[in-house]
């Protein structure tokens, strides 16, 4: 049984499967043997009773028609026909006897019983012979008195042969009935045969999983469920098994040993970081205080220094500012100039063209007087011709009127651009006047941009120097607030690295490990507690006791560095 249960569960597997198929083949050679047997009471329930009951009721059919053959021999009149009857009637004779040998050979509890019919149907036959002969003699009343007389033996040979024929009918029906039920119960002791070899095989497949695998499992879970809670106190039995529970139980048992063995590494180290943390808290909050005075300094340095930058920018700003409008106002002035000038030109050539208006108005004034002649002209022609002129002097009316009234229209618009022509010189002088101004308020505005400019360039270079000066102060201020910033980052991780160290403590003490409490025992109170008090406000002069602060730290760095490093370097660490 110890070799089974070092086998692969592959293997274990296997052998319920391998029952199983053993089971099965069982079974079915149980039921083929069975539907053997089956099979032969068919075959000589076929071959024989059956065959038998056949023959017997052919052979009562063949004697039938032996009779009504004897009763052609003498209904027939046609001397051919009756000796077809009589062939006919011999030929019954012939088979009748033969069947009775194939049912005495297929029926031998029966030979006597046939034998007897055979000797009854053989004394008849001379009978038979009788009626025959008396047939072809044409002899019909005697005939028929001969076979009046064997008609009752007959009659009761045909009964019993029936009653033997119906007996082996019902030998046939019986046998039928016995290897029915044969087929029943060869079927149910089949299904009964394979559900007992099922059972067999699945209670030993059952057996086998429950004592060589499932038992092992469960017995091996709550030992694990311990490893899971934190308790390595726990007792891993099946470690001398070759299958796969044996080699995982050896794995965990190595697991739990090796896990142990770094637990205790760990919590000594968390002791060392512990310590070590603390001295580094102590130094980097004494630096930290140190680097903040330093820092308000310069902050109060550069907070009047960016004051001053302020002033001088704002003074640099408003002269540029200045200077940017004294600009401005020069090209301004300067626009104006060239705009004064560009209205002098164009008041020249609007009198240019109000001139040549006033030469084309008085073209036009001409045209209307000469039209006015010809109107005159016509009237006095429409007037000559009488009647039939009447309408032209109409006309001619209507084209002196509007002659008339382009001539005042051509007057007055001359009189207008003669009136507008006045205005533009006027317009022009003082346009003139208006650009020599212009050009006085340009140079004035040039010299004092010049002065402005000036006195920008000075403000922008002392500003210039002071925004240096207040560059540097903050840089040297923020290098100071960052390296403050740095100390206070260091004194919290080395406040959080004790915090996680002793957190780290607490959390390793609760695993509970097999032999060596003890040892952990020890360690927890073997390794002083960092009680470190921190300084209220070291004094300024304190360099000396600033100098043992930080070897103190650099010591309990040094001695933290070389417990991590050793934690990290050693085998159980790298396996865990």
């Amino acid at each position: 049984m110890s070799k089974f249960a070092d086998l692969k569960i592959l293997y274990k597997i296997l052998a319920c499967f391998i029952l199983f198929a053993i089971a099965s083949v069982g079974s079915i050679w149980f039921a083929t043997s069975k539907m053997a047997m089956i099979d032969g009471l068919y075959s000589t329930l076929l071959s024989k009773e059956a065959r038998a009951a056949d023959n017997a009721t052919r052979a009562n059919a063949v004697l039938t028609r032996f009779i009504l053959s004897n009763y052609r021999i003498i209904a027939e009149v046609n001397a051919a026909d009756m000796q077809k009857a009589i062939a006919e009637k011999e030929a019954n004779e012939k088979r009748f006897l033969t069947l009775l040998q194939l049912v005495k050979q297929q029926v031998p509890d029966q030979v006597a019983t046939f034998d007897g019919y055979q000797r009854k149907f053989e004394a008849m036959l001379p009978q038979y012979k009788n009626v025959e002969a008396l047939g072809l003699s044409n002899k019909n009343d005697e005939a028929r008195a001969a076979i009046a007389k064997i008609a009752v033996p007959m009659a009761e040979l045909q009964r019993q042969f029936i009653e033997t024929s119906n007996d082996l009918v019902k030998r046939v029906d019986v046998a039928s009935d016995a290897a029915s039920a044969t087929t029943n119960q060869t079927i149910y002791l089949t299904y009964a045969a394979i559900a007992i070899a099922m059972v067999a095989v699945f209670g030993i497949a059952i057996l086998i999983v429950q004592t060589m695998i499932a038992g092992p499992l469960s017995r091996l879970v709550p030992e694990l469920n311990k490893v899971a809670e934190g308790n390595f106190n726990v007792s891993l039995q099946s470690t001398n098994r070759k299958d796969e529970i044996g080699q995982i139980t050896t794995a965990v048992e190595l697991v739990v040993e090796k896990v142990g063995t770094t637990i205790s590494g760990i919590r000594m180290s968390a002791n060392e970081v512990t310590n070590a943390s603390a001295e580094i808290s102590t130094s980097t909050t004494d630096l930290s205080q140190r680097t903040e005075e330093q820092a308000a300094s310069l902050e109060e340095t550069t907070a009047s220094m960016s004051e001053i930058s302020d002033t001088v920018r704002k003074n640099a700003d408003n002269a540029r500012q200045a200077n940017e409008f004294a600009t401005e106002t020069s090209v301004v002035a300067e626009r104006g100039g060239a705009v004064v000038s560009e209205a002098v030109t164009a008041m020249a050539h609007i009198e240019e063209s109000s001139r040549k208006i006033s030469d084309i108005i008085g073209v036009i004034d001409e045209i209307a007087r000469q039209t006015n002649l010809l109107a005159l002209n016509a009237a006095v022609e429409a007037a000559r011709a009488g009647e039939a002129g009447r309408g032209f002097a109409v006309v001619a009316s209507e084209v002196r009127s509007l002659a008339q009234r382009s001539s005042q229209a051509a007057k007055d618009i001359k009189d207008l651009i003669t009136n507008s022509n006045s205005q533009v010189k006027s317009g022009v002088d003082l346009v003139n006047k208006a650009g020599e101004s212009l050009s006085e308020i340009t140079a004035s505005i040039k010299k004092v941009a010049t002065v402005v400019a000036d006195i920008a360039n000075a403000s922008i270079e002392q500003s210039t120097g002071i925004e240096q000066i207040n560059r540097a102060l903050t840089q040297m201020d923020e290098v100071t607030q960052q390296n403050s910033a740095l100390v206070e980052e260091n004194a919290a991780t080395a406040r959080t690295l004790e915090s996680q160290a002793k957190s780290m403590d607490e959390r390793v003490a609760q695993f509970r490990l097999r032999g060596n409490e003890s040892i952990v025992r020890n360690v927890r109170q073997a390794t002083p507690t960092a009680a470190v008090e921190m300084p209220v406000k070291p004094a300024p002069t304190a360099a000396p006791k600033r100098a043992v602060a930080r070897m103190a730290a650099a010591g309990g760095a040094r001695r933290m560095q070389s417990a991590l490093a050793a934690a990290v370097q050693s085998d159980e660490w790298k396996d865990f």
